[in-house]
């Protein structure tokens, strides 16, 4: 099966509240860009140091994993799972608030910025980079799109990755957990040029 880059959905999660600070800067900062924006906003955690200070993306000039703004090729990533879980220091059940951003591999490649696929978790030492569409092909698509995921947690977690920021313009949707967080995010964009495709997608949460 060939994956094209204009039908290759991208997903990548934030709460709500993170919403209008990404409409009004235009739409979505590296970890890099907002700990220089403003340092109070990142906490940084063992992965996300590993992000930031240790593991680089040698097809993008050695540039490092927290310097691009990640993005997963599925929905209820493992990521979710261990926010919602309260693994990262968010009450359990936080998922209720955390929407997803969609756009697509071409949408990302279109802002003419560095970018990369990575094979599994980019926040794992083993990861593996390609700036070569061909990569798509070579990722663990049973994997990515598998509901029971254990043990296959690094290849479900692929990441195409986009360097320093991606334009709000690139994304074409926004999932919500129920009606309320939708219409939240309704509201917040009743007064942007742009206003993405806002719908409830349950079965994209745990």
């Amino acid at each position: 099966m060939s994956h094209r880059p204009d039908q290759t959905l991208i997903y990548h999660i934030t709460d709500v509240e993170n919403l209008p600070g990404i409409l009004a800067g235009g739409g979505l900062r590296s970890d890099a860009a907002m700990a220089q924006h403003n340092p109070a906003v990142i906490g940084y955690g063992h992965i996300k140091e590993r992000r930031m200070t240790q593991i680089r993306v040698d097809c993008c000039g050695g540039r490092f994993v927290g310097e691009f703004v990640p993005f997963y090729f599925c929905p209820r990533s493992p990521m979710l799972f261990t926010v919602n879980r309260g693994n990262t220091g968010r009450a359990p059940g936080c998922q209720r608030t955390i929407v997803h951003l969609v756009s697509t591999v071409a949408a990302g490649i279109s802002q003419n910025k560095p970018w990369a696929i990575s094979d599994g978790n980019a926040g794992a030492f083993h990861a593996s980079f390609s700036s070569d569409l061909a990569a798509l092909e070579g990722l663990d698509w049973a994997a990515i799109r598998a509901t029971q995921w254990q043990g296959r947690t690094h290849e479900k977690s692929a990441e195409f990755l986009l360097a320093d920021f991606f334009d709000w313009s690139g994304f074409h949707a926004v999932g919500c957990y129920n009606d309320e967080i939708a219409q939240q995010v309704q509201n917040m964009l009743t007064h942007h040029a742009h206003r993405p495709t806002v719908s409830i997608e349950r079965n994209w949460y745990y």
